[in-house]
């Protein structure tokens, strides 16, 4: 059985939806966040071993910031 790995977020307020929420305020994206172990999960770091942002690559991958794999 394969789980789901998509959820609907704000980037703007951070609220979260299984389903789009037309009644939400702002623009609602579809974010693949992947399965356990998967290293989209993690921060992204630079060649200096330092985080670029504390946001998991998912996000980062969904709001159009890095681009994705």
């Amino acid at each position: 059985m394969s789980k789901k790995t998509q959820l609907y977020i704000c980037p703007i307020c951070f609220e979260i939806s299984s389903t789009v929420d037309d009644a939400h305020e702002h623009t609602m994206i579809l974010c693949d966040y992947g399965e356990v172990g998967d290293e989209r999960r993690k921060p992204i770091k630079d060649e200096n071993n330092h985080y670029v942002s504390p946001a998991p690559r998912w996000f980062l991958e969904a709001v159009g910031w890095v681009k994705a794999d």
